[in-house]
């Protein structure tokens, strides 16, 4: 369902959340508001469950939150345990979940602050971060802003500030990085799969400041550049259309060409 200020609301019938994960948010939101009560003051639904491009063997699920506060390490602890797999099975690749200050939430800075960060899934070992800051999370708020589902408090459009240009173009930069390191650190092909569409769809939105899933990034990359035969692969693996042979260097080289184009617009003039 769409509120009067267009932004998206989770409906009784969940008609807009993606099939088979509906019946999860609503635990996963009992577990959020059991543990934090009145501190919680929204809970949003983001990612690839949001932008049509969601698929369980692939996807995360991707929850951004904003709190009252800091949270104490006993909250923390308690959090991560009902939602860690399988106490609470997720039904996806994975689950990430971000919890952002209030004061933070409402005012965007490069080196944001969050108050908890949990990540868990089939096969993977929960880990549940420290306090601390994120480079990238402005992108994640970018979308969050534009396609969040709400599954409890006011519209994500309301209750996170908007992110300038600038900053935003800062973070995709450090998105980028981030990949560049992944590819550097891991041989497998998902992770330059990622990277490939990840790079694509940043200089999307750099250019129109719209956060696109990877699936649209590498369409939109692919009606500008047609011979472009990297981006025409990864998004074959992705479908699950052809097996995975991609060259290193050729990934590291398509990211860092991104990342270079992004950094030259982010030192223009205002």
């Amino acid at each position: 369902a769409t509120a009067k200020n267009g932004a998206k609301v989770m409906t009784s019938s969940g008609s807009d959340i993606p099939p088979g994960i509906r019946e999860y948010l609503l635990a996963a939101t009992r577990s959020f508001h059991d543990v934090l009560g009145d501190r919680l003051l929204g809970l949003y639904l983001c990612g690839s469950a949001v932008q049509g491009d969601f698929a369980p063997h692939r996807s995360d699920i991707d929850l951004l939150g904003i709190v009252d506060g800091d949270l104490d390490r006993a909250t923390r602890e308690d959090l991560s345990s009902r939602l860690s797999h399988p106490v609470l099975a997720v039904p996806a690749q994975g689950l990430e979940v971000v919890l952002f200050p209030a004061e933070a939430a409402q005012t965007a800075r490069l080196d944001l602050p969050f108050a908890f960060a949990l990540s868990t899934g089939p096969g993977l070992e929960s880990a549940c971060e420290p306090p601390g800051t994120a480079n990238d999370m402005l992108i994640d708020i970018v979308l969050c802003r534009d396609a969040g589902i709400t599954l409890s408090g006011k519209p994500a459009n309301e209750a996170f500030g908007s992110v300038s240009r600038r900053l935003l173009l800062a973070a995709l930069v450090e998105e980028l990085g981030w990949h560049l390191r992944q590819v550097e650190e891991r041989s497998d092909d998902r992770t330059r799969v990622n990277a490939i569409l990840n790079a694509a769809r940043s200089l999307h939105a750099a250019e129109t400041g719209r956060i696109l899933s990877k699936t649209e990034g590498g369409h939109w990359w692919l009606r500008r550049h047609s011979r472009d035969a990297l981006v025409a692969r990864a998004l074959e693996v992705r479908e699950g259309w052809a097996p995975a042979t991609f060259d290193p260097d050729s990934v590291r080289g398509f990211v860092e060409m991104v990342a270079r184009k992004i950094d030259s617009m982010r030192r223009e003039p205002a």
